[in-house]
């Protein structure tokens, strides 16, 4: 899916080195004297350091990147720089949170990913709804917990099985509610 390779990019780009590897084509292959002129020698240290095999990561991630949009490419770059502007306590949470997603199954990633598309199609006031009373069961224990969330997901989809059913990514936010990298 085009936004797990997005979110791979730019957890490449955070990295010291991964932001060497986009700023331009010359990147996409071994440095030579013009790409140093053009890049911090900093930025060229680190990548001299790189074993062979995160050399080609790098460049094949940077293949990835050509291969976007130019609407993708500008929205990964403003995650970016709205990921570098988060308090260092956010930039850790939002880590972890991407770390937990990579360990879950391809199965409950499609899961989820269906769920957030059940959650995009409410309107705004279902959504702040919705978010709310995730909110609000948020303390209570754990099988009342998962009680309210049945009574939540026939109230807002008619299933038990939509939003905010076991797990998940969502930690104490409820879900998918909270503000993403992607909007």
């Amino acid at each position: 899916m085009k936004i797990i390779r997005c979110v791979c990019i730019l957890l490449l780009l955070l990295s010291p080195v991964g932001a060497f590897a986009f700023q331009g084509d010359e990147a996409t292959s071994a440095p030579g004297p013009a790409a140093e002129s053009q890049v911090d020698r900093q930025d060229l240290q680190r990548w001299q350091r790189l074993s062979p095999e995160e050399q080609d990561r790098l460049r094949e991630r940077y293949r990835q990147y050509q291969e976007l949009s130019p609407e993708q490419q500008q929205q990964l770059r403003q995650n970016l720089q709205r990921f570098r502007e988060m308090e260092p306590n956010q930039q850790v949470r939002l880590l972890e949170r991407f770390q937990r997603w990579q360990q879950l199954s391809p199965e409950r990633q499609e899961n989820l990913r269906r769920k957030f598309r059940q959650f995009n199609q409410l309107d705004p006031e279902q959504q702040r709804r919705l978010r709310q009373e995730l909110q609000s069961i948020q303390d209570l224990p754990a099988a009342e917990q998962s009680r309210r969330r049945q009574e939540i997901n026939r109230d807002f989809f008619g299933t038990r099985g939509g939003m905010g059913g076991g797990g998940g990514m969502g930690g104490r936010s409820g879900g998918m509610g909270g503000r993403g990298m992607s909007r």
